[in-house]
């Protein structure tokens, strides 16, 4: 939760950062001022410097202006190399007792940043080549992963280090134009989350990459190919090579890593019948149809086709014999076999080839052109979604556009305002995500939690999507508050790394809260996704339901919303049931609902006819009678039941309708409960003045008497200018000026709206215009209609397709030497900074710029990825397939700083300090195929 902080301290942070933005030397810049990267004391520097991965540390001797861009990009650097368990520091070499450390006395210090492992000085990073986070970022992973990820320098080197990775792992080899770049920095990001899965390095030698497929040219400031290495069954053969042709981000680069890490095929039902390739990959998806005597026909084309477009779409063989259609849901399978078919990333039906003539050739051939029709082929006046990876004989080589034909076509408007929950986890990104006391569930630990505790909450989410992310936080804040508390119900399953758990309990959206009870599923959580309401849901199921209230006390105090041992009943709206004894009539009912609805409602019985004294009180003619109480609802705090006390269906329903003020402040959190009533709203917007208060009368006695049982009565704060409500009532009178107090009928799933005009709010008026509504009488016509009369966004969209097309057209095309000079400097200093590493404000795009991507979030979701994969019970089946390595294969690894370190230099491990035992040397230098060689220059590249 965020507080304001008072006038004086804003105006003074305000001017702070204007001064130091602008670089005024009045206000001097301290160590205090860095809010991530850590201070260091004297005393801390041997632990600092002995850490398990790379610590970083900037000795700081005095404010250099010319500096300040480094201040803050190094802090900002602090924060998301924190993430991957890096630590950055500062010494104040200025505070007396740091005097006598070495490094302060040194006048060169101030210009270069310090690395250490295990206690042993690494480099000293100039700071000319450290200006920006990119550059920091990607210096720093490459040193954690140095051993994962090796830097190749000459033709020799890479033919060794492919040859020794044959039949073990795949290859992610990239070009890189130098190091600290933008795309070096997002290589090594995915390097990072993914170095547990394939072998990574680069090369930042475009002589040593001259004989690789595709390789790059002078203007390229890199290159991925993927080396598909794993199942070359002898060191002689060559591993099939790709080129990566999609876009050079951590968004596009993090997502094509995902459906890399798939299979190339499935096999249906060799393998099950539940295949991984979620419709949010985006992957094609190519059925190979067979029956035992034709299955060798579809291999033969995944010999040719599976490596061709792994990671761009996915195969999926199935036996016909031995699968019905309906299992994967397919309305029936081709007659003959062998046969293909085509669905484009995952939507649609599969289109089959119809020619009976099959061979390797044709159904490829098949495959080839339906790809080239679906990237090409107007529908429906708009492109289909194409998939440019896939173009078959694209020209690799890049277009640069005259500054006029690249469109603004990008607004920021559409990226934020279809996805408002996108938006607020955007946001929320860089508050550190609470989730620890919450216990994370594996195949292995599932069952035996569910069956040892007597009430779970699981939580079925997905890392990389924004609604499970939002309610992952909560979720989290949520189990923070039995912290103290022996009895912990709070549990969640990570659906990417324990697809098996998800898929037996059904999963099919995100998020999915289930609640388990004594060992069994109870029911799925249905209430709102928000800390109060979880919390409520449980304390609700903890308790009898109903509770049995035996003494006419027992029932005063429940009345009066306090449970018989003394404690509050939680949540504002309860149901209370009096009988005249445990056989009458509707007894059983209300116990079946209370147990039914017990994690929305508390239920209090009696059953010895001591209720018959509380009767009158809420309206009941006598026995049985039950009443709902809304402790919050002061137009009506009660309502008594009258229909059949023997229908559950029926009492359920009054209970649920119930839980609504009747007279409901509207707020984003309740409009939902609201609008799935699917009634007109009767909206009175008002503010605290007494001519809103006189105005609510009216409606609150229209409200009591039941008149209008299908329409919704809620009112609305509209005082404040910038306020929703007032901006809902200015489009509802198409005005700005309208005043308040001011009721409106807006029918939402008609799109009418009707406002009720020049009368006095009086309760016969308000009725009469009400019932006028209602009866469609010509008088009382709609002031307002909303557009089309549904809701859809306001502004529109992406044209994505169009896009690729205006690309497509110009394919053939170069304009060479025609680059922004703003791109280049972005190249050169990092997207977003200039060439004194500070950072450009207001950016306006404008032709040919490329858009700026922010990579919190993708940075956040490949953490967790990496995390979740590498240390928390991943054991065997998430480890890739090493060979062993002898003791005299073994590496020499020679770190250029005159000592050898205690230990590894590992990637960022998480408290047990758990890594991969199997993760093999990298580096090579020019031995015979298959051998490891020693090294014989240092492992660390000069352009660090």
């Amino acid at each position: 939760m965020y507080t304001m902080g008072t006038p004086v301290n804003i105006l003074t942070a305000l001017i702070l950062f204007v001064l130091l933005s602008t670089g005024c030397d009045a206000i001097e810049f301290t160590v205090n001022q860095f809010k991530h990267a850590k201070l260091i004391k004297k005393e801390e520097l041997p632990d600092f410097k002995k850490s398990n991965t790379i610590s970083v540390l900037y000795y700081f001797l005095k404010d250099n202006p010319r500096h300040r861009g480094f201040y803050a990009e190094y802090d900002k650097s602090a924060e998301y190399l924190g993430l991957y368990n890096l630590k950055l520091g500062v010494v104040d070499c200025r505070d007396a007792d740091n005097l006598d450390i070495d490094r302060c006395s040194q006048l060169d210090t101030p210009s270069s940043v310090f690395t250490y492992s295990h206690g042993n000085d690494l480099l000293a990073l100039e700071i000319e080549t450290m200006f920006d986070v990119n550059s920091m970022m990607s210096n720093i992973l490459q040193l954690v992963l140095l051993r994962e990820v090796p830097i190749l320098q000459s033709e020799k080197e890479i033919e060794s280090f492919i040859n020794k990775h044959k039949g073990t792992t795949d290859i992610i080899f990239s070009f890189q134009k130098a190091i600290g770049t933008y795309e070096h920095r997002i290589f090594m990001e995915v390097a990072y989350a993914f170095h547990h899965k394939f072998q990574f390095a680069i090369s930042t030698s475009q002589n040593a990459v001259g004989g690789l497929v595709n390789p790059p040219s002078a203007t390229d400031e890199a290159r991925i190919w993927i080396m598909m290495c794993s199942q070359v069954p002898s060191p002689q053969e060559d591993c099939f090579i790709n080129v990566y042709d999609d876009r050079m981000d951590l968004s596009s680069l993090a997502n094509f890593m995902r459906k890399l890490d798939l299979p190339s095929n499935f096999d249906i039902p060799g393998n099950g019948t539940s295949h991984p390739y979620t419709p949010d990959l985006g992957l094609h998806l190519v059925y190979l149809f067979y029956r035992d005597t034709t299955k060798h026909m579809v291999q033969d084309i995944l010999r040719v086709a599976g490596n061709q477009f792994h990671g761009k779409a996915a195969f999926l063989t199935i036996n016909v014999e031995q699968t019905l259609p309906e299992m994967i849901g397919l309305d029936s399978f081709p007659p003959n076999t062998p046969a293909i078919a085509v669905q484009f990333e995952t939507k649609g039906k599969p289109d089959l080839m119809t020619e009976e003539a099959w061979s390797i050739d044709s159904a490829f051939e098949f495959f080839v052109n339906k790809l080239h029709e679906y990237n090409m082929k107007p529908k429906d006046g708009h492109m289909e979604s194409p998939s440019d990876v896939m173009d078959i004989g694209r020209d690799d080589d890049k277009v640069f556009p005259d500054d006029g034909e690249e469109k603004d076509r990008y607004r920021e408007e559409v990226e934020t305002e279809d996805d408002h929950v996108a938006e607020a986890v955007q946001r929320a990104r860089r508050i550190k995500l609470d989730i620890e006391l919450a216990q994370a569930l594996t195949d292995e630990t599932f069952t035996s939690i569910i069956k040892e505790r007597n009430i779970v909450f699981t939580l079925f989410y997905l890392p990389f999507d924004h609604r499970s992310l939002a309610f992952l936080r909560a979720y989290g804040e949520a189990a923070r508050k039995f912290e103290n508390e022996t009895d912990r119900p709070f549990t969640y399953v990570n659906c990417y790394d324990w697809t098996d758990v998800c898929a037996k309990e059904k999963i099919t959206q995100y998020p999915t809260l289930k609640i388990f009870h004594q060992g069994k599923y109870l029911k799925d959580y249905g209430g709102m996704m928000s800390i109060e309401d979880v919390i409520t849901a449980y304390k609700l199921l903890k308790q009898d339901k109903p509770v049995s209230l035996l003494e006419k006390n027992d029932i005063e105090k429940f009345l009066n919303g306090i449970l018989p041992d003394g404690s509050n009943i939680s949540g504002s709206v309860f149901v209370v049931g009096l009988f005249a004894d445990a056989q009458s009539k509707g007894v059983n009912t209300y116990q079946g609902v209370a147990k039914r609805l017990g994690d929305q409602f508390t239920f209090g019985i009696n059953t010895n006819g001591n209720g018959k004294d509380f009767v009158q009180i809420y309206g009941c003619s006598g026995l049985p009678c039950i009443v709902v109480l809304k402790k919050k609802d002061i137009v009506q705090p009660y309502v008594a039941y009258s229909g059949d006390v023997s229908s559950a269906e029926e009492l359920s329903k009054f209970i649920e309708q119930s839980l609504t003020p009747s007279l409901a402040e509207l707020t984003p959190s309740l409009f939902p409960r609201l609008y799935k009533q699917k009634q007109p709203f009767v909206i009175s917007f008002v503010d605290d003045t007494e001519p809103s208060r006189e105005m609510l009368e009216p409606v609150q006695t229209l409200v009591r008497s039941g008149s209008f049982p299908d329409l919704i009565f809620c009112s609305l704060q509209s005082g404040d200018g910038n306020s929703f409500g007032r901006q809902i009532l200015q489009t509802y009178h198409n005005s700005t000026s309208s005043s308040l107090p001011a009721l409106s009928y807006a029918h939402l799933s008609e799109g009418k709206v009707y406002n009720y005009m020049d009368k006095s709010f009086s309760k016969e008026q308000i009725e009469a215009w009400l019932r006028g509504i209602q009866s469609q009488k010509v008088e009382n016509q709609p002031q307002f209609l909303l557009k089309d009369g549904k809701y859809k966004p306001r502004l529109q969209g992406y044209h994505f397709l169009e896009f690729i097309k205006e690309d497509e057209s110009m394919k053939h095309r170069r304009v060479p030497n025609n680059r922004d000079p703003e791109v280049e400097v972005a190249n050169i200093h990092g997207i977003g900074f200039d060439s004194e590493g500070n950072e450009v404000q207001h950016q306006e795009e404008g032709p040919g710029r490329p858009e700026v991507v922010d990579d919190s979030e993708v940075r956040k979701e490949l953490i967790d990825l990496q995390q979740s994969r590498l240390y928390h019970h991943a054991k065997e089946r998430h480890k890739p397939p090493h060979k062993k390595i002898s003791d005299d294969q073994s590496q020499t690894v020679t770190i250029p700083t005159g000592e050898e370190p205690e230990g590894p230099i590992t990637p960022g491990t998480d408290a047990s300090g758990t890594e991969d035992p199997n993760t093999p040397g990298t580096q090579g230098s020019g031995a015979e195929s298959g051998s490891t060689p020693s090294f014989k220059k240092p492992i660390i590249h000069e352009d660090l």
